[in-house]
């Protein structure tokens, strides 16, 4: 069998629906994502190449399958085709041409330039393939008429290398772990429970775009007369803020399975299948014990030269490796609100995992020791970084001078918003706002959000005490 051959067929292999007509019911899930939306809209408006990228296992295949079987309702099977590009019995010197030819031979029997049909083409894990950006690229330019969906872990080689070959012609979603009421929807908890917190999204989005703190209280107050004591159920936070939104991980039922999932299944592939590689990292024990002592430090200050000094290595090395471990999207560095960028630059950033089951599961912090050490607020404060990454609020700050500090400061669009998160004490208490006071007497934010524990009041015009469970959507 020839290699063209040999790739058709692994291709119908990966393909079910170009004869059943349906995609199968256990690759679609169960959960459909708050992404599915604009996907479909790119794909309907845009010629534009559509890049999901994110950490691994947060569900970017299922999602690409979830479109997939919307679009068979509407797209004959055949014109939508699928790959694992890091299917080992690929020939991937070969693919994109074997691509051509399958959709020419097969389907619209002539040149693809002269038909006036859409064929739609699914990369997933697109960067097995060396190169792979000049090959869409040159059909993106040459005006075939394929919309490409591509999926990739390796965020870093997306933005170093991928992104300057498709300038111009590719759009990105950042893919997230499941945010609440997703997990609420993975868990098969009742609907109203993931309609409500669906809704409670929906509100925070808006209020994003206009910070207007009052209107925000009208709409939550209504949300909860909507559905009553489904909002005051604090059992689905509590478990998000145990587990967080890795599907694999909350769907699992071996305890001895889940202790050894993140570190194997997510860290170890990201680490020397993504970041190793990309970067020509060497010494990969050291990043995966960097990476493991940054995910430790979470929510707090990221001190390199304490870092060097803790794991015995060069300063200039940490602070390499901590560059790279920021572009795979598991931890994130969050650079200080300063008047200049001289003095931002001059800062030490703090750091935050993604996920709360993330942190907790390789901190190795046991549930049981949260309440004596005020682990729940560490864990309520990843979840407001996470829900707040989810927005696409992109420039996310924090804010300190001398012992004063707000956890988060975003400016948008000549407006300042500021987020505090006080799950452990009394959050109105005037010592613990000592820092939201002294950042708005000298920055005057537009608007304050505290999150809190249980509290939900509107202190002034512009402030909004809000509990945990009505921020989480």
């Amino acid at each position: 069998m020839d290699l063209w051959k040999e790739n058709i067929a692994v291709i119908r292999e990966q393909n079910p629906w170009w004869v059943s007509g349906t995609v199968p019911v256990d690759l679609v899930g169960t959960v459909r994502r708050v992404y599915y939306e604009h996907i479909l809209e790119h794909l309907a408006s845009q010629r534009e190449v559509l890049l999901l990228e994110g950490p691994r296992r947060v569900g970017k295949t299922t999602l690409i399958y979830q479109v997939i079987d919307r679009l068979v309702g509407s797209v004959k099977p055949d014109h939508i085709l699928y790959v694992s590009v890091d299917d080992p019995y690929l020939n991937r010197e070969t693919l994109f041409r074997d691509i051509q030819d399958y959709f020419e031979e097969f389907v619209a029997r002539r040149d693809l330039r002269s038909t006036h049909e859409t064929f739609y083409v699914f990369l997933d894990e697109v960067t097995a393939l060396e190169g792979w950006e000049l090959f869409v690229k040159r059909y993106y330019d040459l005006r075939f008429p394929f919309r490409f969906v591509c999926t990739s872990s390796a965020a870093a080689f997306l933005k170093k290398r991928s992104r300057e070959s498709l300038a111009g012609r590719i759009s990105a979603i950042q893919v997230y772990p499941f945010c609440l009421s997703e997990v609420m929807g993975l868990r098969g908890m009742e609907e109203s429970l993931v309609k409500a917190h669906a809704r409670l999204r929906d509100l925070w989005a808006a209020f994003y775009r206009d910070l207007d703190v009052a209107r925000l209280h009208a709409d939550l107050r209504e949300a909860e007369r909507e559905f009553g004591p489904v909002l005051l159920d604090d059992l689905p936070v509590r478990l998000y803020l145990l587990e967080g939104g890795f599907p694999e991980y909350i769907l699992a039922g071996s305890e001895r399975y889940k202790h050894r999932y993140f570190l194997e299944t997510v860290v170890e592939r990201t680490l020397f299948h993504d970041i190793g590689p990309v970067f020509g990292t060497t010494d990969l024990h050291l990043l995966q014990r960097l990476f493991l002592y940054s995910n430790n430090q979470s929510g707090a200050l990221m001190n390199i030269s304490e870092a060097s000094r803790n794991l015995g290595a060069p300063y200039s090395t940490v602070a390499s490796y901590l560059r790279c471990l920021g572009t795979a999207g598991l931890l994130y560095l969050l650079p200080k609100f300063a008047a200049s960028v001289e003095a931002e630059a001059r800062s030490l950033e703090r750091v935050y995992a993604i996920d709360p089951g993330l942190y907790l599961s390789l901190a190795r912090v046991r549930p049981a020791d949260l309440d004596g050490t005020g682990g729940w607020g560490r864990l309520a404060e990843i979840s407001v970084f996470a829900e707040l990454k989810r927005h696409d609020l992109r420039d996310i700050h924090y804010w300190r001078e001398r012992d004063r500090e707000v956890d988060f400061v975003m400016e948008r669009s000549g407006t300042l918003l500021a987020i505090e998160v006080k799950f452990r004490t009394d959050p109105l208490d005037r010592e613990g706002l000592r820092g939201l006071e002294h950042f708005t007497r000298r920055f005057s934010p537009d608007a304050r959000i505290i999150v809190s524990r249980d509290t939900h009041k509107l202190h002034d015009e512009r402030t909004l005490v809000v509990p945990l469970r009505l921020f989480l959507g």
